[in-house]
């Protein structure tokens, strides 16, 4: 209501020119929109909020509305909603292994050199989202398997006030694949893992935010993943590439084994209980591991399997490291913006977990044989043979025999998890206005922990999540960080609210 009164007295603050103006290009909105009276007033408001906010901050009326042009809404909010997304092989074990109706949900986000101005994030978000219509989706339960059905709506952003991905129960009313927030500098967007992978979700990430500085007044630039959000998307973008995969083995590997050691500490009831980031150098940490020989991710697994040690009771049991694996480094020209990710597991007993230079040779020949295609192959086929064995069963029958069947695939396969994004690249024209990323994964149901990790500017930060209030694990990591002569900051929940 406030928000109505501020435009209110703006309106009439105009001149009878500048009010046909504005009245023109409202009515532009509502030619662009054939959805309910209540989202159209819902989208209506945000033009009226974005203009109100570009004009407070100086700009003239006409630059105003040319930078908010309904030309940018395309047919997206006119144009009934008829797609639908079968979810990938690998993705359909995802809701039958996990418990309670929780999915793996990840966080990416964009810090930007002043806060954010919600009112312009919201329009950006209004834009943006027809670029990726495969995100404009939620998850439905169909006879056989889930799988994503498009919708049209407006998507709210909502300011961010606790710990990140919080868990999500797919069958929600009105429940959204993806969703996105703001917190002071921060804009952040989490994603059902069925619906996207690191590689695809950091795209939209960087094109919101590309979008969000575009309207702002900075010119847009489309490289570096930033896509045009006004062309229309690729075959390729959306295109489900485990299709293209075609191994040729029989071999089944990668789905199956015995239970993993894990770290103590009681399951706390919130998941995640709280979320702890240690920010390296990177420079510092690429000639560290240029000196040993060793990738930055040997380097950090190693460091956990050393930090994991002191965090359990001595157990002769193996502790193993989910390791997700992009499988786009196979196929150079792939495009696609769904999931498109594996993952493979880094093996070591508790009794081989000695010193950082013993394990990280073995670190590094697992890590090289088991992120193979070879090897997810045989993974490929063995999420096959599960999904077609059970194929014709109905959903509702199928969840329970199928978390007997396959119960061995839930996390506590894994002692803990690392996934690391690499470094991030954005045009440099947007230097001036991005102070960092960073990337987030939510808890499993039985794990501990799950790490996380990306590089952007001068930073590499590797953020902690955590299922339990015990802080043996992230603190061992700060010390032997320390022991090996990096300088590491470090930011615990307080920072996500």
């Amino acid at each position: 209501m406030k928000e109505k009164k501020r435009f209110e007295s703006f309106y009439k603050a105009l001149t009878d020119s500048d009010k046909a103006n504005v009245d023109s290009f409202l009515k532009k909105y509502r030619d662009h929109v054939d959805m309910s009276a209540s989202e159209t007033k819902l989208l209506i408001g945000d033009a009226k909020s974005a203009l109100l906010c570009l004009t407070e901050r100086g700009l003239d009326l006409d630059t105003a509305m040319k930078r908010l042009s309904s030309e940018n809404l395309g047919g997206f909010y006119a144009h009934k909603a008829v797609s639908w997304y079968p979810l990938d092989d690998a993705a359909k074990v995802y809701p039958l292994s996990l418990k309670n109706g929780k999915m793996p949900i990840f966080r990416l986000s964009c810090y930007l050199t002043e806060d954010v101005d919600p009112c312009i994030l919201q329009i950006a978000l209004d834009f943006t989202i027809k670029r990726f219509p495969s995100f404009a989706t939620i998850v439905r339960k169909g006879i056989f398997w889930h799988y994503l059905d498009s919708v049209k709506r407006r998507f709210p952003i909502t300011e961010d006030t606790g710990v990140p991905c919080q868990p999500l129960k797919i069958t929600s009313v009105g429940s959204q694949s993806f969703k996105v927030l703001y917190y002071r500098n921060r804009i952040s967007v989490e994603f059902f893992h069925v619906l996207t992978d690191g590689s695809g979700g950091l795209v939209f990430l960087k094109t919101l935010v590309a979008e969000y500085l575009n309207i702002l007044g900075v010119p847009m630039v489309r490289e570096n993943g930033v896509l045009d959000i006004n062309e229309g998307p690729s075959y390729g973008e959306l295109v489900n590439e485990f299709e293209r995969l075609n191994p040729k083995t029989k071999k089944t590997g990668g789905l199956s084994g015995p239970p993993a050691l894990q770290m103590g500490g009681k399951l706390s009831k919130n998941s995640p209980c709280r979320v702890v980031q240690l920010i390296y150098d990177t420079n510092e940490l690429s000639d560290l591991c240029h000196g040993k020989g060793i990738s930055i991710t040997t380097f950090m697994l190693s460091l956990m399997f050393l930090a994991q040690k002191s965090a359990v009771e001595t157990d002769g049991r193996m502790m193993q490291i989910q390791v997700p694996v992009n499988m786009r480094k196979f196929f150079e020209k792939s495009e696609t913006l769904r999931n498109f990710a594996m993952y493979c597991s880094i093996d070591l007993p508790l009794s081989e977990i000695t010193d950082l230079e013993e394990i990280s040779a073995k670190v590094a020949q697992q890590l090289k044989e088991r992120s193979a295609y070879d090897a997810m192959a045989q993974m490929m086929t063995g999420s096959r043979k599960l999904v077609r064995s059970v194929r014709f069963i109905p959903l509702v029958v199928k969840r329970p025999i199928t978390k007997i069947i396959y119960g061995f695939l839930g996390d506590n396969r894994f002692t803990n998890t690392l996934s690391n994004l690499g470094r991030i690249e954005m045009p440099k024209q947007y230097k001036p206005y991005i102070s960092g990323f960073d990337f987030v994964l939510g808890t499993c149901v039985v794990s501990r922990a799950s790490c996380s990790m990306c590089s952007y500017g001068g930073n590499t930060v590797l953020s902690v999540s955590k299922n339990t209030k015990d802080p043996s694990f992230e603190e061992r990591l700060r010390a032997l960080s320390a022991e090996l002569g990096l300088s590491v900051t470090t930011k615990e929940t307080s920072l996500y609210g």
